[in-house]
């Protein structure tokens, strides 16, 4: 049975994006599979999904789909205005990724990872600081999350026939996004 916890799917997700192995990436989509409850072929080649998984999303050559906010901007450029606004982001969240300036801070899997310490922290905030965190938390998703992932999505399908757990894990992250901008659209009404 599928946990249906927003953090267990934020996790599922963050650690798929993440992976840096074929082993890791097995892991996850079976994970992403339970999460959101969606079917998985038990027949998978796990090796040629990680070669997949590096060509679109990591490298050594230029990526299709690269998994960072600022490749989506009108002038796309690594380490520019996104990774410093969700650093801000983070900082309000007393969060910070590790080895700052290795990795851009606007990483898909810092961003799930950032909406993981969103949901931890709704309910351990003080009174008077509620508001603030449910405005950032609309913004990152409604605003940041929404004005790239799902071009990030479409890149990642564009790809032609992409494997099953590379297209399961897009499908999960837009039902993911879908529902966590209707939670945000509605919050605001």
């Amino acid at each position: 049975m599928p946990d249906s916890s927003t953090s267990g799917q934020l996790k599922a997700l963050r650690d798929f994006f993440s992976a840096v192995d074929g082993a890791d990436i097995e892991s996850a989509a079976k994970d992403i599979s339970r999460q959101f409850a969606l079917p998985l072929d038990t027949a998978t080649d796990w090796l040629e999904v990680e070669y997949e998984f590096n060509r679109l999303f990591v490298g050594p050559r230029a990526v299709p789909a690269p998994p960072y906010a600022s490749a989506y901007r009108e002038e796309p450029s690594l380490m520019g205005p996104p990774t410093l606004e969700v650093r801000d982001a983070y900082r309000r969240l007393g969060l910070a990724v590790p080895d700052q300036g290795a990795t851009p801070d606007d990483h898909l899997a810092f961003e799930l990872d950032a909406m993981v310490a969103f949901d931890a922290l709704a309910g351990a905030v003080a009174a008077g600081e509620e508001a603030e965190l449910g405005e950032l938390r609309a913004w990152f998703v409604a605003e940041h999350m929404a004005g790239w992932v799902p071009r990030f999505i479409e890149a990642t399908r564009g790809q032609g026939d992409v494997s099953p757990p590379v297209a399961m894990a897009a499908s999960a992250l837009e039902q993911w996004l879908d529902q966590a901008v209707r939670a945000v659209d509605a919050a605001r009404q």
